[in-house]
């Protein structure tokens, strides 16, 4: 009698089915704002994008080696944010709100090899970034880096910087970062550098792409830079075309003399050193690798041949003996020596 009400509500519940819920209801669906995991060439991988994060998840698999907390709201990293990761390789912070880092923060981090930390408000670079051992690239760049604080950096640093990005940071020089003889990549657009000098470049012997572009170089600099690169084989892509004459009376020549000084010297012996030091190591690998296959092939002849003995030694073992008859003694006899025979009767 009742089944006429059945109908009407089966309609109302598809209808509530069918509408949108908010964040807040009832209903709690798969959370799409949570850190996604994935294996990037056998590295792990932890990309908390985009998740208005306030600072760095202590939930995360500790393994992580590639750590994405980009386009976040971190306002300060601590002390503590990275000590539970040690093995992170490449870090991106970048498109955050960071306005200071405390001493300490990038200590553990001994694995790292590349940091992004683009798009920040950073005023000057944390130091002890300098210190790691294996960093390569390290992209700083749209910040406002007015306080360098460069002067108790001890030089040359320890990290073996390849990639320097610090384009559009309000800079008047590029940073003294001592002898830098693995860097080959230098961003320094966007930069005023109305202070910077030539010498600037003779940290920097292996340069090979510069990019000097929308700065305000003299003149002269603008002519000094594009020669130095050119001098030094370097990729003159990105830096400014100078279409003024040298004057050689503002500019003096030569224009090229960094190539010439003690600390292009030193950086070039250091690369020297390093290229003869590889190649060393390069050698004793390949000799200690023919070594090991000899010793390899040694061993394997000799298990070989004593397993052909010791085969040989089994096989006449089991051999029937071998019986000398009469008439085989008469012809085996020695013509000078008498006949001894076994049936002989006295």
């Amino acid at each position: 009698m009742e089944l006429h009400w059945l109908l009407p509500l089966i309609v109302c519940l598809y209808i509530l089915r069918a509408l949108p819920l908010p964040a807040s209801g009832f209903v709690i669906q798969d959370d799409e704002r949570k850190c996604k995991y994935a294996r990037i060439e056998k590295l792990l991988r932890i990309r908390c994008y985009d998740m208005d994060l306030k600072e760095v998840p202590q939930n995360l698999k500790t393994s992580v080696e590639v750590l994405d907390l980009s386009y976040n709201r971190i306002r300060k990293l601590k002390s503590g944010s990275f000590q539970r990761y040690t093995d992170i390789r490449f870090l991106m912070l970048y498109e955050n709100m960071i306005l200071s880092v405390e001493p300490g923060t990038f200590e553990p981090l001994t694995s790292l090899q590349e940091v992004d930390l683009s798009n920040n408000g950073l005023t000057t670079i944390p130091m002890e970034l300098f210190t790691l051992p294996k960093l390569r690239n390290l992209y700083i760049d749209s910040n406002e880096l007015t306080h360098l604080g460069l002067e108790t950096l001890q030089k040359p640093i320890a990290a073996p910087l390849e990639y320097l990005n610090v384009a559009n940071c309000e800079l008047q020089d590029l940073p003294d970062l001592g002898v830098l003889p693995k860097l080959w990549q230098l961003n320094a657009s966007m930069n005023p550098l109305t202070n910077f000098h030539i010498d600037s470049l003779a940290n920097l012997c292996h340069l090979r792409v510069i990019d000097l572009a929308k700065t305000q170089l003299s003149p002269c600099s603008c002519q000094q830079v594009t020669n130095h690169i050119m001098m030094l084989g370097a990729n003159p892509k990105f830096v400014p075309v100078c279409m003024e004459a040298i004057n050689i009376d503002s500019c003096p020549l030569p224009y090229n003399r960094t190539i010439h000084s003690e600390t292009f010297r030193t950086c070039l012996s250091t690369v020297e050193l390093a290229v003869s030091r590889s190649l060393w190591l390069f050698a004793a690998g390949c000799f200690g690798g023919v070594c090991f296959v000899l010793l390899i092939v040694m061993w394997c002849v000799s298990r070989w041949r004593k397993k052909r003995a010791k085969r040989r030694m089994s096989q006449a073992q089991k051999r029937k003996p071998f019986v000398i008859s009469p008439r085989n003694a008469i012809n085996r006899q020695p013509e000078d020596e008498p006949l001894h025979c076994d049936t002989a009767r006295p």
